[in-house]
């Protein structure tokens, strides 16, 4: 069966559909399949965007990260100890 059979089919069993509860069903999967698919795209194109970065050598070790968030912490002005609530 070709694609354009196999939706000529689906067409018509929707528009004999008269059970709202089936055609709920049939909008979620199709609703589903359409987001995981967006959402696949989205996750490949970050995953090569990563291998160009790790090709390209702009990229952080951990341990390089951690000395950054260590060194930016210590910049920070310390904080006055907050006064217990009064209740």
């Amino acid at each position: 069966m070709t694609t354009a059979s196999k939706k000529a089919l689906l067409k018509k069993l929707i528009e004999a559909e008269q059970d709202p509860a089936v055609l709920d069903l049939v909008d979620n999967v199709l609703q589903r399949r359409t987001r995981d698919l967006a959402f696949q795209s989205d996750r490949v194109q970050r995953v090569l965007r990563s291998e160009e970065q790790l090709k390209a050598g702009t990229y952080k070790t951990m341990d390089e990260f951690d000395r950054e968030m260590e060194q930016f912490m210590d910049a920070l002005p310390e904080q006055a100890p907050k006064s217990p609530r009064k209740r």
